[in-house]
């Protein structure tokens, strides 16, 4: 079974919410969409303790949710604010889930029984970019874990914000911040051994950190996340893969398969997805689920030991952004 959360009429989107999608363990086939949780724009979810799933509702008064898939449908468990407007992203923590919110700020929401209640910390950030457009102030865009810290994308500021983790939340202040080169607009992020891996929307490239236990250390080089290397693409989401990386590539309309040699990521297959803007892409086992928000279905790829696509398989659904499996 797969979450599918999507954009709603409440942000221009032809969404239905969050959806239920049939997949076949055996095949990894999709099939029909079942329940439909009714709520606006939820358009990044991640699923915590006990099967919960989390959504990000990213509208101007933003705010998150929490709950449970069943027989029945969807049961609600609880909402809270989420510090910010827009929220885009998720991680889920012990006791709390951390929300980055594209409009300013990252809120960390408390969890009671598996489910958001309260907004219990809001932190901002300050800054600009050299585009314009989307960097005119601080934009953060995910957050991603490693030991006891949590990073913090600002593709607003090109920089990389490192809290520690604490028992009520988040250190206040960054311990420490790694600029990036001007323009690079940090987006997502995935952790493999002792290297953190950073999608940039902007430049268009993957850069390789090196961790050292709890430090974030200087960046170890970057590289072109699509094939060939000077195609103008905008990458979405990364994600580990049994191949090493994957990630989403908009404009080009492909997932791109990175080989991680040395703790770094090469490009080395472009996936053509079927389908326009795949703004999120997750992996089970040898399947990725790719969400192609302007064709209005989520694609699903089987891929053999060559990186050849053998299987394919659709679920229609309005204006899908995030895909997550249950």
């Amino acid at each position: 079974m797969l979450a599918v959360g999507s954009y709603t009429a409440a942000t221009g989107g032809r969404g239905p919410g969050i959806a239920l999608v049939d997949r076949d363990p055996a095949t990894g086939r999709l099939g029909a969409v079942g329940a439909v949780a009714d709520c606006p724009s939820p358009s990044f979810l991640a699923v915590g303790e006990g099967g919960v799933v989390h959504a990000a509702h990213e509208v101007d008064e933003g705010f998150v949710s929490s709950r449970r898939p069943g027989a029945g449908g969807w049961e609600l468990l609880g909402e809270a604010p989420s510090g910010g407007s827009s929220p885009c992203h998720l991680t889920v923590l012990p006791g709390f889930l951390v929300v980055a919110n594209y409009g300013g700020g990252v809120g960390v929401v408390e969890l009671a029984g598996g489910a958001v209640s309260q907004l219990r910390q809001t932190l901002r950030g300050t800054g600009s970019g050299p585009d314009p457009d989307r960097q005119e102030s601080s934009h953060p865009h995910s957050t991603r874990r490693f030991g006891d810290h949590l990073a913090v994308l600002d593709l607003g500021t090109d920089e990389i914000r490192v809290h520690a983790t604490t028992s009520g939340g988040l250190s206040a202040e960054p311990l420490r911040t790694v600029a990036l080169a001007p323009g690079t607009g940090p987006r997502h992020a995935v952790t493999v051994g002792d290297r953190f891996f950073v999608a940039a929307e902007l430049d268009a490239t993957v850069t390789s950190f090196a961790v050292h236990g709890d430090d974030l250390l200087d960046p170890v080089v970057a590289s072109a996340t699509a094939v060939p290397a000077d195609r103008r693409v905008y990458p979405s989401e990364i994600a580990v893969a049994p191949w090493g990386l994957v990630v989403a590539n908009r404009r080009a309309e492909v997932v791109t398969v990175h080989e991680v040699v040395d703790g770094i990521a090469r490009p080395v297959r472009d996936l053509e997805i079927g389908g326009v803007n795949p703004r999120h892409v997750a992996v089970v086992g040898r399947h990725l689920y790719v969400s192609a928000q302007d064709s209005d279905r989520v694609v699903h790829l089987a891929l053999d030991d060559d990186l050849t696509v053998v299987d394919r398989s659709v679920a229609e659904i309005g204006s899908p952004a995030c895909v997550v499996p249950l």
